[in-house]
């Protein structure tokens, strides 16, 4: 991997060109994307664009070096670089990992840890950006406390891969400039400019079609560390520029145009571009284009009075420039980790800057305790064994970390008894002490908690209006079919959407006991009742459909869903043309059995009491926030003898909240559906109630 470059030198490159001199531009610019990057994570949903910046920066200080070596004739040491690049950069990595892996095991729910912990690994081998887009993680909605405190790591896992490739395609680019005997630059420049073109029209296409995914990629990402690259090139086009022989005069107003050009457009990029623009795409070009602006600009103009470096060259932008990859490293986990402890979605002006101080105050001592490692004798020896030991001081608490945490499995060595597990019967005041094990479901169990449907309906014995736009399902009582069967004790129908299919649980189990059949037509998104402009057309057909069904079976009960609930005031609303949708129903002598809607939120519950922990009051939101004071369908059922409600709030609620657990099981898996874990334990509340709304035997 050691690379000759016998290529004869050309002119010494300008010192404007990434040099071994000073820039104080540069150093600026890094201080004017880092605050950037810290303003608008701690106070917008908007992206910044310094990041971007920082991309940029990467490419034109290392293609800078690499090009300096090959002007020289100097051999290209890739596996010297390389080690000396990752010794430097993951000593402040490993402090920040390990006092992240601290915070996630003193205060993040366990029910998490699995997922940071995969975080903390993919940030210390630089590859934190492809599990996140593995994960098709949303980073818009990223500066929330359900993030992983990890996640900017993306970028700078990004940056190392770069790191990785940049040295590879130059010492190529110098291999085949010698080998075809074209100069190196033109080489370098078509390289280069490939990459940019490819990766930009990979970029613009998948972040029309994949943006979560897009996001993190490296593959859409490329162009922009191509155009640092292009810009480290250029500038050795321009003789003198930032030496002590000066620029030609005729460059030094293009270039002082450029930075403020640049500058510009820096700045004022998370302030034009809309909240929600997916990046990169063609986005990511405004402040890319504006950081290359800047480099090429301050190269012919250095030191000008009225150039752009004015500004840049300030001591509160050098001194934020100098920490920039610090303040960067720690500003996340002290964000996310400030929201979780708050349980706030927001932060105020003044924490915000106790997160900028406390950034650049864990940068120093972080810088601190890497001067006192690098004193020991086991890494005083070179950068390969600083490296090595470094990553395994990381590498050895997260191991250890990992077999804790799959020790804490909450499935493993619990029984899934009503003791453990006694949900509603905490309320109806039926259960013991709660022991203290972990919450279930679990959520690798959440996607299979809606309600038990039973079994498909037969082709023969699904309208064919119903099979085309919902469902049909069917509870047979055991026994109850065949040629000895003796058929069902009696038949329910339950019209309606997700809601009513929640409550197919407890009523499955009911069936079972009883000797009942329940017949289901569901629809998603779609609740009973007549039609109305409220619905789209396919919903208004289904339910046209389903009650029409529903008659035909003359069933002894029809089971709905009779109000809506919100996740604002006023929380809860009769459903629309309810009354108008039983009429047919009640008409026909067919008792309704109108069940009151459960309350619906403005945030993921499941994901609240995996974030915060069941005891936090955001999981456990005021009953008077949650639904209306009185069940709204109790006047509406006085109007109709045949109508009649079942109420289970007291047994989703106390008389003062709505909580996301009770009796160690989730209530709901997303808004508004109750868990079917939890629908198991309301089985005898609504047995006791559905019974004595219809007037049946309570008897077996």
């Amino acid at each position: 991997m050691t690379f000759p470059t016998t290529a004869p030198p050309t002119a010494p490159p300008a010192a404007g060109a990434p040099r071994g001199g000073h820039r104080p531009d540069i150093q600026g610019l890094r201080g004017v994307a880092v605050l950037l990057v810290v303003a608008f994570h701690l106070w917008t949903d908007r992206v910044s664009g310094g990041v971007d910046v920082f991309f940029v920066l990467s490419a034109f200080l290392l293609t800078g070096s690499f090009v300096r070596r090959i002007d020289r004739g100097q051999e290209l040491d890739l596996p010297a670089y390389w080690t000396r690049t990752f010794a430097r950069l993951i000593g402040p990595v490993a402090v920040m990992l390990l006092a992240v892996l601290a915070a996630v095991l003193a205060w993040f729910p366990p029910s998490r840890w699995e997922e940071l912990l995969e975080h903390a690994w993919g940030s210390l081998f630089y590859v934190q950006n492809w599990v996140l887009a593995a994960q098709s993680v949303d980073y818009y909605a990223g500066n929330s406390a359900a993030t992983t405190p990890l996640q900017h790591m993306w970028s700078l896992s990004l940056q190392g891969q770069v790191f990785l490739l940049w040295p590879l395609l130059l010492a190529g680019c110098a291999v085949a400039a010698r080998w075809t005997g074209i100069r190196f630059r033109p080489v370098a420049v078509g390289v280069f400019g490939t990459v940019l073109l490819g990766s930009l029209v990979w970029s613009v296409a998948a972040t029309a079609t994949a943006p979560e995914t897009a996001y993190f990629s490296s593959f859409t990402r490329l162009w922009e560390f191509a155009i640092g690259s292009l810009a480290a090139l250029a500038l050795t086009a321009v003789p003198g520029a930032g030496t002590t022989r000066g620029p030609r005069p005729s460059s030094r107003p293009l270039g002082i145009l450029l930075g403020w050009t640049g500058l510009a457009v820096v700045v004022a990029t998370p302030f034009l571009v809309e909240a929600g623009t997916r990046f990169p795409g063609t986005a990511a070009l405004a402040p890319t284009l504006g950081a290359a602006a800047i480099l090429l600009g301050g190269a012919p103009a250095p030191g000008s009075r009225v150039g752009a470096g004015m500004v840049l060259e300030s001591r509160p932008l050098q001194w934020f420039g100098d920490r920039a990859y610090g303040i960067y490293l720690w500003h996340w986990p002290l964000l996310i980790t400030y929201l979780l402890l708050t349980a706030r979605d927001d932060v105020p002006v003044l924490p915000g800057l106790g997160i900028l101080l406390a950034s650049a105050a864990l940068t120093r001592a972080s810088s601190v305790l890497l001067n006192g490692w690098r004193a020991l004798p086991v890494v005083r020896a070179g950068s390969g064994a600083r490296l090595v030991a470094t990553a395994l001081l990381v590498a050895v608490p997260l191991t250890g970390a990992h077999s804790w945490s799959a020790l804490r499995d909450p499935s493993a060595d619990i029984d899934r008894t009503a003791a453990n597990y006694p949900g509603a019967a905490v309320l109806r005041g039926d259960a013991g002490p709660v022991p203290d094990v972990p919450i279930i479901p679990t959520d690798t169990e959440r996607e299979n908690e809606w309600g038990d449907k039973g079994e498909p309906c037969a082709p023969e014995e699904t309208p064919a209006r119903i099979a085309e736009l919902g469902e049909c399902w069917v509870v047979e009582p055991p026994g109850s079919t065949g040629p000895e069967g003796t058929g069902p004790v009696r038949t329910l129908v339950v019209l309606g959407d997700s809601h009513a299919q929640q409550l197919l649980t407890p009523l499955h189990r009911i069936a079972d006991a009883r000797g009942w059949r329940i017949v289901s037509y569901l629809r998603m998104a779609c609740r009973y009742g007549a039609e109305s402009e409220q619905r789209n057309a396919e919903c208004n057909t289904f339910n046209a459909a389903a009650r029409e069904a529903a008659l035909e079976l003359d069933p002894d009960a029809v089971l709905t869903i009779g109000t809506l609930s919100l996740p604002e005031a006023p929380h809860e609303k009769v459903v629309d043309g309810y009354e108008e949708g039983v009429l047919p129903f009640l008409d026909a002598g067919v008792p309704v059995v109108a069940f009151r809607d459960n309350p619906r939120f403005p945030f993921d519950m499941f994901e609240c009491v995996e974030t915060y922990g069941p005891g936090r009051d955001r999981c456990n939101p005021p009953r008077s926030e949650s639904l209306l004071p009185a069940n709204p369908l109790e006047e509406l059922a006085g109007r109709h003898e045949g109508l009649h409600t079942v109420d289970l709030t007291d047994r989703i609620c106390t008389e003062q909240v709505c909580p996301g657990v009770v009796g160690n099981i989730m209530v709901y898996r997303d808004f508004d559906h109750i868990t079917s874990t939890y629908g198991e334990t309301l089985v005898p509340d609504v047995e006791v109630r559905l019974l004595r709304a219809l007037g049946w035997d309570t008897g077996r």
